[in-house]
């Protein structure tokens, strides 16, 4: 009976995520669910136990996540822990498992980005006392740092924790507070849109003044991130040769994004994007002197951010010859 009644409270709580991913408040003004933007997490945890449990001074424990972005500050993220609660020696071991899920809030995605969180799922606690299964609700706020180790990152939490469990003591629920601290990274080769595999094609940079500006076909990023992809370090590199070819050529490096986001967040990553470019090309041997990196957001579409083909066309990194 325990596994049923936790197989039920954990639908209840994937449910309820699933009832925010689909609400208006998770794609409150014109934000969009992206399918590439799923993200995993594998942290430690410290649990300060409530003091009303009997005989429990702390625990600890590992808790391993599943996200997604569904909007430009908002992430759905399903969660399953284990932990060890110490008791004195009396009365042994003390172990829960949980399944869970949480909608987390960003303040903002540049740089450290603080977060808030809440939700909840199901705990099955083993004891000498015997077994049991209830519900929990949870907390919290966090702090994330992105692309701290290559694509991986680093991620900072503390959580409030109201747990159901029945321990006997007739104290229930309790009051518990976990520390979290471990690492994330994208899955699926998330990126802004689809990497594609070129055979060695060709950017021209040509000696002359280029208006309209060139398109960068193939000079993409990873998801919500101003990282090149492998692919788009292979344009690049043509690129700087092109341009070591020119050593008197000046030019500007144009990022722009499509309309999914608010103005201001799609202005600093167009910004971000273009001095990746600039910055690669540096490493290439190109003279700083001779590149410009400018940022234009959502203000300047080739084509209608109304669908899908559109938006793909509006993401772009373009460079024009400035002399």
């Amino acid at each position: 009976m325990p596994s049923v009644k936790l197989c039920c409270l954990v639908g209840a709580a994937i449910g309820a995520g699933l009832a925010v991913l689909t609400s208006p408040v998770a794609h409150a003004d014109g934000e969009r669910a992206d399918p590439r933007g799923w993200n995993a997490s594998a942290m430690g945890v410290y649990v300060f136990e409530d003091q009303d449990r009997n005989d429990v001074d702390y625990g600890t424990g590992l808790r391993f996540g599943l996200g997604r972005q569904i909007g430009e500050h908002w992430d759905l993220e399903w969660q399953g822990f284990g932990h060890s609660l110490e008791r004195d020696r009396a009365s042994g071991q003390h172990w829960q498992y949980g399944l869970g899920a949480d909608a987390l809030r960003y303040l903002y995605r540049e740089g450290p980005s603080p977060y808030l969180l809440v939700g909840g799922g199901g705990i099955y606690t083993d004891s000498n006392r015997g077994t049991d299964t209830n519900a929990f609700l949870n907390a919290g706020a966090g702090l994330h740092f992105r692309d701290v180790w290559g694509s991986m990152g680093l991620r900072m939490e503390l959580r409030y924790v109201l747990d159901f469990s029945d321990d006997g003591s007739g104290n229930e629920p309790f009051n518990d507070v976990r520390a979290l601290v471990g690492l994330t990274f994208p899955l699926f080769g998330g990126g802004d849109y689809e990497t594609r595999i070129i055979e060695r094609e060709r950017v021209v940079v040509k000696p002359v003044p280029m208006a309209p500006p060139e398109v960068l076909h193939g000079v993409n990023f990873e998801f919500d991130s101003a990282r090149l992809t492998p692919n788009a370090k292979t344009v690049l590199r043509e690129v700087a040769e092109r341009l070591q070819a020119y050593p008197n050529s000046e030019v500007e490096i144009g990022g722009h994004t499509d309309s999914t986001g608010s103005a201001s967040y799609n202005q600093a990553l167009s910004e971000r994007r273009a001095a990746s470019v600039r910055d690669f090309l540096i490493d290439q041997g190109v003279d700083p002197g001779r590149l410009t990196a400018v940022g234009y957001g959502a203000s300047r579409p080739v084509d209608d951010n109304g669908t899908e083909q559109g938006r793909e066309r509006n993401r772009r990194i373009e460079m024009r010859r400035m002399n």
